[in-house]
């Protein structure tokens, strides 16, 4: 390479860094690093070394002058460019790593289970800590950057994507559809049928847990569970009823269930059923999850409110552990706050005010009966001014002290 072109890009490196907030590398063609910034960086401890992320980035069948953006095993995302002219590559421009959301403990975990790795979760989540959380189009728009930087190329996003499609390994179907479904004619056997599955889910949507129970109990007689898995019935199953519980869940958002609250249901459901170990037992979870589901669409079928105060309410439930005010809402639903505090007051029956107090009580009481957090620390985390206080507003709601309370579900 020649010295013009590696200054240019020790420069453009650490504008880089220092606008985007990332890491950004130059290695040579023996993957040595030439320049980094930041100059002191901890690598992967999930690595042998610090290099041997970069070499598994397969840098040598990138195309030239485009950015290709890849993700790790490990979540990391990396922005690479590949550095050279058509007879020799010389180099790799590489930005990252970086992540697209804080990676929780869970995963963590689930990521050291999967690749039984010896380092403790604690080391990992310090690493993880380090990186910077940036989108996917931040970070593709960063690319697109340093590339116009370095070779005055103008590319788009979809140019980009495109071409990170073309890399991707060719995927085969281990048999051809066509001859399966040829298979099925002849043996007169196919799948459950599409609108057996519409009225299913319908039930869940609606709210009417009978007739979904009715539906459960005397399944589709045409049509047979499809098979997911060729190398366990218990796989199979639980594939299954992942996606039984995918599509229960997007039925309940459309009727009317909060989304954070359906996709929360979701994960914690599949978590639980990826620990069973019984096929029946499978079956009455998934059956116990599904009427879950429909319980809470009735229960939120019964309050038809107006987009304003649908927005209000979700607002309060993402923020319910901050301080709102009527004028944080005003402005998230673009109203006066006299006219939004009379529309809520008309629609839910009571004021901003006492609707967030009461949720507040519910949350304490599901903490209280479901976790061993002290009294002291639910009080503090929903914002309630001191301990006498909350006892006060919690007693209104439900006649009784938190303590009592505490104390009645066998918890002390």
């Amino acid at each position: 390479m020649e010295s013009g072109t590696r200054r240019d890009i020790e420069y453009f490196s650490k504008l880089i860094h220092e606008t985007v907030h990332i890491p950004v590398f130059y290695m040579n063609k023996d993957f040595e690093m030439i320049t980094g910034f930041p100059a002191i960086f901890t690598g992967n401890p999930l690595y042998p070394s610090n290099d041997e992320i970069y070499r598994q980035l397969d840098i040598y069948s990138d195309p030239w002058h485009i950015p290709v953006l890849r993700t790790t095993n490990f979540l990391e995302n990396f922005i690479s460019i590949k550095v050279g002219n058509n007879d020799e590559f010389e180099g790799a421009w590489i930005l990252g790593p970086s992540v697209y959301s804080p990676i929780a403990f869970e995963t963590i975990n689930g990521l050291l289970n999967d690749f039984q790795v010896r380092v403790t979760a604690d080391i990992i989540k310090e690493y993880y800590d380090s990186l910077p959380v940036i989108n996917k189009l931040t970070l593709l728009h960063a690319g697109l950057l340093a590339t116009n930087l370095l070779y005055s190329k103008r590319l788009s996003v979809t140019d980009v994507i495109q071409k990170d499609s073309s890399l991707a390994n060719n995927i085969i179907i281990g048999e051809n559809p066509d001859l399966h479904v040829s298979k099925n004619r002849q043996e007169i056997s196919f799948h459950a049928s599409y609108e057996w599955e519409q009225k299913l889910m319908q039930c869940v949507k609606e709210g009417r847990k009978e007739e979904l129970i009715k539906r459960l109990v005397v399944p589709d007689t045409e049509g047979k569970p499809g098979i997911l898995s060729k190398k366990s019935h218990l796989r199979s199953e639980k594939n299954l009823a992942i996606s039984a519980i995918t599509l229960a869940t997007r039925y309940a958002i459309d009727g009317g269930l909060h989304p954070e609250l359906a996709y929360t249901m979701s994960d914690l459901y599949i978590q639980g059923l990826e620990e069973m170990k019984d096929a029946l037992e499978l079956q009455t979870y998934l059956r116990e999850a599904l009427c879950d589901f429909t319980d809470r669409v009735n229960k939120a079928k019964h309050h038809k409110y107006s987009t304003p105060i649908i927005e209000c309410q979700s607002y309060i439930f993402k923020h319910l552990y901050e301080e709102i005010t009527l004028g944080q809402l005003a402005k998230v639903v673009n109203m006066h706050q006299n006219y939004l505090s009379a529309l809520f007051k008309k629609e839910v029956g009571m004021t901003i005010t006492e609707y967030i107090i009461k949720l507040k009580v519910e949350e304490a009481k599901k903490l209280l009966t479901h976790s061993e957090y002290e009294i002291s620390e639910i009080y503090t985390w929903l914002n309630f001014h001191d301990q006498s206080h909350f006892t006060k507003v919690f007693k209104k709601y439900t006649g009784t002290t938190p303590k009592k309370f505490k104390f009645s579900k066998g918890l002390t």
